[in-house]
């Protein structure tokens, strides 16, 4: 699928009322072009435009795998969870032991979608277009997956985090 295709696949999913593998999930405006701004100003990077697009015309998070993505600025939360930015900042602000197996801060690399049991696929938004990584019980696994490729995947029924890990 193109990202053209994706986007209209995931705006239909969402007006279908089907916006995440939840059914507890619940529709969320899109998110303000100054809320994805200043996003961008605190990651230090630009959102891919699949991403950006789908924040800003689609909703503020809430759609997507398991519970949804996260949002910016006033989005859509995972359960218990911060939210992107704060994540964000928290991971950066946080020392790590050099004895923990939690990966070290990476510019540009947000928390994206919480699947619980401390699993978050992470978007890295150093790379043009964007790339999904896996954070499992703290072992990061960087995939050759672009944001368009996940929600392909996600919208087949096909999304196995720990599958494309072992690839």
């Amino acid at each position: 699928m193109t990202e053209d295709e994706v986007f209209d696949a995931v705006m239909v999913r969402v007006a279908m009322g089907r916006m995440t593998d939840s059914p507890e999930s619940r529709v969320q405006a899109p998110a303000s072009a100054e809320a994805l701004d200043e996003a961008e100003r605190v990651i230090g990077y630009p959102f891919p435009p699949l991403i950006r697009r789908l924040y800003g015309e689609v909703a503020n998070g809430g759609f997507g795998p398991f519970g949804g993505v996260e949002g910016v600025g006033g989005g859509h939360e995972s359960a218990g969870g911060a939210g992107m930015l704060a994540e964000y900042v928290e991971w950066r602000d946080t020392e790590i032991p050099d004895d923990s197996d939690f990966p070290a801060w990476m510019p540009g690399v947000v928390f994206f979608c919480d699947f619980g049991c401390a699993m978050w696929a992470l978007l890295d938004c150093r790379v043009p277009g964007g790339r999904i990584m896996f954070l499992d019980q703290g072992e990061l696994h960087e995939l050759d997956v672009t944001p368009a490729q996940w929600f392909e995947l996600w919208l087949d029924g096909e999304l196995d985090m720990h599958k494309l890990a072992a690839a």
